[in-house]
């Protein structure tokens, strides 16, 4: 989210082994989130995307503490409950969405 009230949203994979979805963090926030964001979302993976806890907690750690240590305010989100929250149904896909932010907004976000 910006300032202004818009917002940008990026979707960012961190793929590799847990080392690199680790250290490129950091990095990943600070390239990405300019002066003028006033926060960063953060997706609750569920277990299923990671073969272990092992895995999901330092990932979802790292996040975290990127933002911490560049002093933006984050929030993590479930999708599914977003999805749900839109359209009414958890497992929408990207069309619907669409669709459910240009009725509530009138923004269309095709792109």
């Amino acid at each position: 989210m910006f300032i202004d009230g818009g917002s940008d949203a990026q979707t960012i994979r961190l793929e590799g082994n847990i080392c690199s979805r680790t250290v490129g963090g950091s990095g990943i926030i600070v390239r990405n989130a300019p002066p003028e964001c006033t926060g960063v979302c953060i997706e609750e993976p569920f277990f299923g995307q990671f073969s272990s806890v092992k895995a999901f907690f330092p990932t979802l750690g790292a996040a975290v503490l990127a933002c911490e240590l560049a002093g933006l305010p984050w929030s993590a989100i479930n999708l599914s409950r977003l999805k749900l929250h839109a359209t009414g149904k958890g497992n929408a896909r990207k069309p619907e969405m669409q669709a459910a932010a240009k009725a509530r907004w009138g923004v269309d976000l095709k792109g």
